[in-house]
């Protein structure tokens, strides 16, 4: 009796095999990309999760304001805020300031010399804010000293290889610090990763004051009381900020929300976005909508074959419920082989998926108790949801209707079918216009001038030198005479590096004018060939002199002049400004130019010449023979810096990752577009074939009287026609308000074109009509004499 059921399904479900394949496909399509989507939504979700205090930690960021006005919001702050903080407000248990180094070179006590990545300094209370896992040191004592350091257990095996870290000695520069602890490797889903963490007294021994409220270069996390209202603290922070502060105000910010609601200057690195996270989330219950709707619009059209068998099985004594259980059973074992089928495209599709949304979201997706729940949940769900209705509507037969002759027209629900195509095609093609959009967007900002020119520029970390201000300079007239190098210029940042490369000041006025604050410039040093390097034009004035020694001169972009209240590139030449305690003249405009991507508004740009101490050389090589003149390059490193790491980057490439989330969510909508169309189109054509197999007889009769092959056609596919244009009417509202939404994020953003609406209005068509025609041409072309034979 228990295998009764299944046993009927299965026979029911062989027996029609193209419908099963159709909706097992369907569906299996469906849940794999649904599983998938989810599977990265909840990955970014899951940020700070692992910290054990990560309800009760704040970060502090800063507000900058002008005249009252907002201007900007900074998340690193002043080093004494913290300490004061905690003395005054009862709410603030605890505290860390955590200050960032950066990419730096570190070497070895044998001499050994690496390029390290997210380097930082922290206070000792960094580890009993955020739980680490030490593999050796003791969490209490290990950032305590002045000269410690905590390596995690990946930089310990590069640095160190099989030895032990613990005592070993790292020298950055002219400082020397000892590892007194090693700690397992963070997980991806942290907004503050790090590979080295060293005791905050580091950055005083480099000359950094922690009791100085002139400038802010800590990110500030509080550990709160249980219960804080968070409000008002804020509250609180903002009396306490006009203590101390002018135009400046503190705010705190769950550490939780940094990675998706934070979109400040300084991150320490680039944050997703939570439009963009809720948007992957409606695609993918859009998409495991089109599957079901795909299944329950199948089983509900083919019902009428069924009513027979059911009539039939109503008067041989079955009751209601036991058709419910028979049809049901059919419907879980579909979904269960679509599981089955949708867990395997899943393993099958990991090496792509990991490429697109990053190894730290695809890593362990089938070892996360999240996902098994998630899909034994989808499993349940679906299976009720899809197969209810079928179920229900086929066991509600009379049994008077196995006594029709036919059974066409027992069982309602035309207009069910109609409205659940037009919802399909409707998804399907805002998915697609979303994709269209994206990818027009990200075309639009890779096309733009910049205002430069980066083409086969190769950008070289400079060594980290102590007590030698000439090899730089000597380095570079060595490159010059290199066959293959145009020119070199040195800086102590590059275009496309984020503000963590950059100095900012909000202290900077025009000397004999009128302002009495100022908003955030940008600056950093140059030498003479970084302007002509970057091909970065002159609106005004001229660029650095190179040889001269062009003291007390800067050079400036037409924003900052804009900015600090000059009427013209022309007004400003000559001029003075005044920051930093000095009060250096305007040699000259530069073009504006874009430090940043096209997603940031213009900054306010100004450069300072520093011809020999720098952090990088831009080198312009001509474009044949690359490959040689990079081998080249580096044969003058060997000479010149033999124990410094080298490496080196192309800066268009550097400069085109600032849009790698966007490209990475132009190719997940548009891989996913395809999925819906391809769900979508496998309903349809399922509904085709069925439509014609009802309609052989009419077809038949049609050509005996002189139908054509052309009119049959047109028969079979106008009412479908006519849902998918309805389908693309309705879809184009909702798919201009969904995308002008994310457009609303970019500083500089395509208007959506009309022509991308008509565009997958066509192809919707197109792709419609021609899964429809591939059974009606067949059955328009079929013999009458036969269709009406086997009628």
């Amino acid at each position: 009796m228990l295998n009764r059921y299944p046993n009927m399904a299965w026979r029911s479900l062989r027996k029609d095999r193209f419908y099963t394949f159709i909706n097992v496909t369907g569906l299996a399509v469906a849940m794999a990309a649904f599983l998938l989507i989810v599977n990265y939504v909840r990955f970014e979700r899951s940020y700070e999760n692992f910290y054990t205090k990560a309800g009760h930690i704040y970060r502090v960021t800063l507000d900058l304001y002008k005249d009252g006005a907002y201007v900007v919001t900074d998340c690193e702050t002043h080093p004494p805020m913290a300490p004061a903080v905690k003395k005054q407000l009862p709410e603030v248990k605890d505290y860390v300031r955590v200050q960032r180094i950066g990419r730096t070179e570190v070497a070895t006590a044998q001499h050994r010399a690496f390029m390290v990545d997210k380097v930082y300094a922290a206070d000792p209370s960094f580890f009993s804010i955020f739980n680490c896992r030490f593999i050796k040191g003791n969490p209490a004592t290990a950032l305590t000293g002045a000269m410690d350091a905590v390596v995690t257990q990946s930089t310990a095996a590069k640095l160190f290889g099989n030895q032990d870290p613990i005592g070993q000695t790292l020298n950055f520069s002219s400082l020397t610090v000892t590892v007194t602890g090693v700690i397992k490797d963070q997980p991806e889903n942290t907004h503050l990763k790090y590979n080295i963490l060293l005791s905050l007294n580091f950055v005083t021994q480099a000359g950094y004051d922690l009791n100085s409220w002139g400038a802010n270069n800590n990110f500030t996390y509080l550990e709160m009381a249980p219960h804080t209202n968070l409000d008002a603290f804020n509250a609180k922070l903002k009396a306490f900020s006009r203590e101390h502060l002018k135009d400046k105000i503190f705010k705190a910010e769950p550490i939780k929300d940094i990675h998706l609601h934070s979109k400040k200057t300084y991150e320490p690195e680039v944050n997703s976005d939570i439009k963009t996270v809720q948007f992957m989330l409606a695609v993918a219950f859009l998409i495991l909508l089109v599957g079901t709707i795909n299944y329950v619009n199948l089983t509900t059209a083919r019902a009428a074959e069924r009513l027979k068998e059911a009539s039939i099985k109503k008067i041989l004594g079955a009751n209601r419920w036991t058709l419910v259980k028979q049809f049901f059973t059919e419907s879980l074992l579909i979904n269960m082989m679509a599981f089955v089928l949708a867990l395997l495209l899943i393993q099958l599709c990991r090496p792509l998926y990991a490429n697109i949304v990053g190894k730290g979201a695809a890593a362990g997706i089938f070892s996360t108790a999240q996902f098994w729940m998630l899909s034994t949940a989808l499993f349940v769900l679906n299976g009720v949801l899809s197969g209810l209705y079928p179920a229900i509507a086929l066991s509600r037969i009379k049994t008077v209707a196995a006594l029709n002759r036919s059974f066409t027209n027992t069982l309602q629900g035309g207009a069910l079918r109609k409205a659940l195509v037009i919802g399909q095609f409707t998804i399907a093609a805002v998915v697609l216009v979303a994709a269209i959009v994206v990818y027009r967007q990200l075309n639009f900002m890779r096309s733009q001038d910049l205002g430069m020119n980066l083409d086969q520029v190769m950008v070289v970390k400079a060594p980290q030198l102590v007590n030698d201000s000439t090899s730089n300079l000597a380095f570079k007239h060595e490159l010059l005479q290199l066959g293959g190098i145009t020119r070199v210029a040195m800086g102590d940042a590059m275009p496309g590096m984020d503000l963590s490369h950059i100095s900012s000041t909000s202290n900077i006025t025009r000397v004999g004018g009128a302002q009495k604050s100022s908003y955030n410039y940008y600056l950093y040093g140059v030498d003479a060939d970084f302007v002509p390097v970057m091909g970065i034009k002159m609106a005004a004035g001229r660029n650095f002199i190179a040889g001269a020694p062009n003291k007390d001169e800067v050079l400036i972009n037409e924003e900052a002049a804009r900015l600090l209240g000059f009427t013209s590139p022309e007004a400003a030449v000559g001029s003075k400004i005044s920051f930093w305690g000095g009060q250096p003249v305007i040699a000259g405009i530069m073009k504006n130019y874009h430090q940043l991507s096209l997603k940031d508004a213009l900054l306010p740009m100004i450069h300072r010449y520093e011809p020999r101490h720098t952090q990088y050389f831009a080198v312009k090589i001509q474009a044949r023979n690359v490959r040689n003149t990079v081998a080249n390059i580096e044969k003058k490193w060997q000479a010149y810096f033999r124990d410094h790491p080298f490496e080196y980057f192309f800066l268009d490439d550097s400069f085109n990752q600032q849009y790698q989330a966007d490209a990475r969510l132009g190719t997940i909508v548009t891989i996913f577009s395809i999925f819906t169309i391809f769900i979508t189109c496998l309903g349809l054509l399922g509904l085709t074939v069925y439509s014609v197999s009802r309609r052989t007889r009419e077809i038949g009769i049609r050509k005996v009287l002189g139908a054509s092959v052309t009119g049959i056609v047109h028969l079979l596919t106008k009412d479908f026609i006519r849902l998918v244009i309805i389908a693309v009417a309705i879809a184009t509202p909702l798919a201009w308000w969904t995308m002008n939404k994310w457009l609303q994020d970019f500083a500089y953003r395509i208007s959506i074109p009309w022509w991308a609406f008509a565009m997958a209005g066509m192809l919707m068509v197109v792709v419609a009509l021609f899964t429809i025609s591939l059974q009606s041409v067949k059955a328009a072309l079929m013999n009458p004499v036969k269709s009406l034979r086997s009628e």
